[in-house]
């Protein structure tokens, strides 16, 4: 029998332990719970963090949860998002990326340290309801924000 060696990207790998990823973190109750508005409230402040729920980055919540601003007319809707963060090789954001209402993944913008801030806009038209904002810093992880539109 041949050994087969798999070839994944740093993006097939990390959807492919996701799972088993978040109920390592939640632990048993996780598992124990069919509702992923109670699984979401068990992770925050241990595989992400808001304002609210800093976890383990006490103290990093100004330059790290995104501020979101939305303009709306009519069905037409522009979202902007800014994270108040210096832009340094050491320490950076990385991307923000914009999740619906279910979290399902819309769009992302991903930062160049040579030129970016962490500022991004995402034209969203025809959308409403709930968004949710992630900024992921390169040190200090995943920081998630919301709006209603």
């Amino acid at each position: 029998m041949k050994n087969h060696i798999f070839q994944l990207n740093r993006r097939q790998a990390l959807i492919g332990s996701g799972a088993a990823a978040l109920a390592a973190a939640a632990g048993p109750a996780f598992a124990a719970t069919t509702n992923m508005k109670d699984a979401l409230r068990m992770l925050a402040g241990k595989v992400f963090y808001s304002t609210d729920q800093p976890g383990r980055w006490k103290g990093k919540e100004a330059g790290h949860s995104p501020l979101i601003k939305i303009d709306k007319n009519g069905s037409d809707i522009l979202l902007r998002a800014a994270t108040q963060h210096p832009m340094s090789p050491q320490h950076h954001i990385v991307k923000h990326i914009i999740l619906d209402g279910e979290l399902n993944f819309m769009k992302e913008q991903m930062f160049d340290l040579t030129f970016d801030m962490p500022r991004s806009r995402f034209e969203l038209n025809g959308y409403s309801g709930r968004l949710y904002v992630v900024s992921m810093c390169n040190k200090h992880d995943n920081w998630i924000n919301w709006a209603d539109v």
